[in-house]
């Protein structure tokens, strides 16, 4: 099961993933990306994982159309922890080497897509 802080990470990765897929469709490297990282937040857990599968699955490619993000009070709050917690997992010595660069470009992704650019993370010295 992921940690809350993964949660909420994979959480904004499944949108950002939908989004992809939608504009560009599943076979680019910024999906693939998404979706290595939602395998690494997921912690190995099956069923988030066919979760993640299920909902990216069911978009259709239509470049046109807009993308409904959910709407939220202290939403912009929630994509900068998911910003800043995969912006620290992305930076991590623990964090094995072949997910490190998904993790940082989705967290790019995520902030460029809701215009956050300049979030301020915590990664450690």
């Amino acid at each position: 099961m992921p940690s809350i802080e993964n949660k909420g990470a994979l959480y904004f990765v499944t949108e950002q993933a939908c989004c992809l897929a939608q504009a560009q469709g599943r076979e680019t490297d910024d999906f693939r990306a998404c979706q290595a990282a939602a395998e690494y937040l997921a912690g190995g857990d099956a069923e988030t994982m066919a979760a993640f599968t299920e909902r990216t699955g069911t978009i259709k490619r239509d470049p046109d159309a807009d993308y409904d993000t959910e709407q939220y009070e202290g939403k912009r709050k929630d994509v900068s922890d998911a910003v800043s917690a995969m912006n620290v997992l992305g930076t991590a010595d623990d964090t094995p080497e072949q997910v490190r660069a998904p993790l940082l470009k989705v967290a790019d992704i995520i902030a460029a897509f809701y215009d956050m650019e300049n979030v301020v993370t915590a990664i450690p010295a």
